[in-house]
């Protein structure tokens, strides 16, 4: 999911400069927030299940809805640190900076503007690698997004290097 785009075009020191920045972050069906509050509800219904099976002579049972809730807190938790990942394009005049941060790490690359290239062979239903690339070194971004998104992505990120680069050859 594309959650924010800006364009800024400014004037510096006399100079046109293109500030273009992406944040790419993948979908997900809740907020951690939610999944907390969704987790909170069933250890209720599952704790009042299962003292009624207690109080019906049934206390075998409650190992069992205690063993199901604990599964599926785990798996909520395991999907909500899955989807923790940010990963940010910036573009100015002079260079590109990619930044992914996943799992608390965080990892940068930089790139000169002029020289970067966007590479997408995919198409709205083929999903392959979306790179930028430059001087024989690559990075992978928005590897949770759909085809379609990142043929979307790919098409902005296009347009931006474009604008960049007919800027520069005008100065």
């Amino acid at each position: 999911m594309v959650e924010a785009i800006t364009i800024n075009d400014k004037q510096i020191d006399g100079e046109q400069t293109l500030g273009f920045s992406m944040i790419l972050r993948p979908r997900r069906s809740a907020d951690p927030k939610v999944a907390y509050i969704l987790c909170g509800w069933l250890a209720a219904i599952w704790c009042s299940a299962g003292l009624f099976f207690v109080f019906m002579g049934g206390w075998p049972v409650m190992g069992f809805f205690g063993g199901e809730f604990i599964f599926i807190a785990i798996m909520v938790r395991i999907f909500i640190k899955r989807t923790e990942v940010v990963e940010t394009v910036e573009i100015t005049t002079n260079q590109i900076t990619v930044a992914k941060r996943e799992r608390g790490i965080e990892e940068k690359m930089n790139f000169q503007s002029y020289w970067a290239q966007v590479h997408f062979n995919g198409s709205n239903t083929e999903n392959t690698a979306l790179e930028i690339r430059s001087h024989g070194e690559a990075v992978e971004i928005g590897k949770f997004l759909s085809a379609a998104e990142k043929t979307r992505v790919a098409r902005q990120l296009d347009d931006v290097l474009r604008r960049l680069k007919t800027q520069n050859v005008a100065h």
